[in-house]
C-alpha cells in the first residue's frame, strides 16, 4: 500500500499519522506500530525512518498490509465488515449544531460511543455519523433518502476527526475537525487550557451553592470488570473542577437531588464523576462511582439508566482570529424529565 501525504495532513509525526490510519483496525496496537516503524516495515520515500519523523507534503508512505497483519488476522477486518443499520439524512442532520470550513459540531446523544470498539463493533458510533456525512455529502441528497453507512477506502490522507471524546453515557457538544490544521488547533487549545468547557450534571443530595474541587487523579485498570477508572491520588494528575448549584429538587422518588453547572479547568478521564463522588455528591445514574440505591430507583421509577451528565457548552477563540465561538446543546429529554416538574 502507498499513501501520498497531501496538504491536509503534512507536518505531523509519522507514528501519529499511522495511529490515525489504523483506527479502523481495532486489533492493531500502539506497540505494533512502533515495531513496524523500527523494523522498516513502514517506509517513507522508500527509506526506513524514525517514529518522530515529521511527514512532509508529497511524502510517500509505503507498507504491506498482508505482511504487517499476517500474525494478527483480526486486524484485517475493517469497519466495512461491521453489521450496522442504514442512516437517514434527517437522522444525521438533526444532530448537527454548526458547521463551517474547519469543523462540524454535533449534539451527541447518550448511549452512543465516539469510536467503534470490540465491545461495540456492530453499534453505530459518532465516527460513523461523521464519516458518512462527509463522505456521502448528505446535504446534496433528497430528504428521506437512505444510504448504507460504510467506511470508504482511504483516498485522502486526512479523515475528519473528533478533537476529544465523551463517555458513551454522556450527551452534548462534540466537535470534529474537517482538516488537519483545525484538528491541531483544537488539540492545542485543549492542551493549553484556552477552551472553556461547561457541563450540566444532576447529583445526589443537596449540593453547596459553589464548590471548587482540586484533587489529583490516577487512572487504574480493573481486571474483574475489564475497564479503567479513576481514583483520587495526591501525587498524580492535577485536576480542577468548579461547580454551581443551579436548582435543588425535592424529588418524590429520589429524595434531594441538585442540578449543577460544572466548569472543568482540566480534562482528565471521568474527572467530573470522580470529583463529585469523592466529595459526597455522586452523579445520578453513575454505575461506577454512583449511589446504587438511588440509581436503582432512577431506573425503576423513572426508566433512566444512564449517568446524568451533559456537555452543555464549549467556547474558544476561533482559529486565525480572536472571535469567540460558542456552541451549546439543548437540555436532553431525560434531564427535563427530572427537573422541569419540580
Amino acid at each position: 500500500m502507498q499513501i501520498i501525504i497531501d496538504e491536509t495532513n503534512w507536518d505531523q509525526r509519522l507514528d501519529r499519522f499511522i495511529r490515525k490510519y489504523c483506527k479502523i483496525y481495532p486489533e492493531v496496537k500502539l506497540g505494533d506500530i512502533y515495531s513496524w516503524i523500527r523494523k522498516g516495515n513502514i517506509k517513507v520515500n522508500g527509506k526506513k525512518t524514525k517514529e518522530e519523523y515529521r511527514v512532509k507534503q508529497w511524502d510517500m508512505i509505503e507498507f504491506d498490509q498482508d505482511d504487517l497483519w499476517k500474525k494478527n488476522p483480526g486486524a484485517l477486518l475493517s469497519s466495512k465488515d461491521r453489521k450496522i443499520k442504514k442512516l437517514g439524512i434527517d437522522e444525521i442532520q438533526k444532530m448537527i449544531i454548526y458547521k463551517d470550513s474547519n469543523r462540524i459540531v454535533f449534539d451527541k446523544p447518550a448511549w452512543v460511543v465516539v469510536h467503534p470498539s470490540n465491545k461495540h463493533w456492530n453499534d453505530l458510533c459518532m465516527n460513523d455519523y461523521l464519516e458518512t456525512y462527509v463522505n456521502l455529502k448528505f446535504e446534496n441528497l433528497p430528504v428521506g433518502s437512505q444510504v448504507w453507512n460504510v467506511k470508504l477506502d482511504w483516498v485522502e490522507t486526512f479523515k475528519p476527526s473528533f478533537g476529544y471524546r465523551l463517555d458513551k453515557d454522556t450527551s452534548g457538544v462534540l466537535i470534529a475537525a474537517k482538516n488537519y490544521p483545525a484538528l491541531q488547533y483544537i488539540n492545542e487549545i485543549i492542551r493549553d487550557r484556552k477552551i472553556e468547557k461547561k457541563y450540566l450534571a444532576i447529583v445526589v443530595w443537596d449540593f453547596p451553592k459553589h464548590l471548587i474541587i482540586d484533587k489529583s487523579l490516577e487512572k487504574i485498570y480493573d481486571k474483574k470488570f475489564d475497564r479503567s477508572h479513576m481514583v483520587v491520588d495526591k501525587s498524580w494528575l492535577k485536576a480542577k473542577t468548579q461547580c454551581w448549584n443551579k436548582k435543588l429538587i425535592n424529588h418524590p422518588d429520589l429524595w434531594k437531588i441538585s442540578l449543577l453547572e460544572v466548569k472543568i479547568d482540566t480534562g482528565r478521564m471521568h474527572q467530573i464523576r470522580i470529583h463529585l463522588a469523592s466529595s459526597g455528591y455522586p452523579v445520578l445514574g453513575d454505575i461506577i462511582y454512583g449511589n446504587p440505591a438511588v440509581n436503582r430507583k432512577l431506573y425503576k421509577n423513572m426508566n433512566i439508566n444512564r449517568q446524568m451528565l451533559h456537555c452543555w457548552k464549549y467556547s474558544f477563540a476561533d482559529i486565525g482570529n480572536n472571535n469567540i465561538k460558542e456552541f451549546a446543546s439543548e437540555l436532553p429529554t431525560d434531564f427535563k424529565k427530572l427537573i422541569e416538574l419540580y
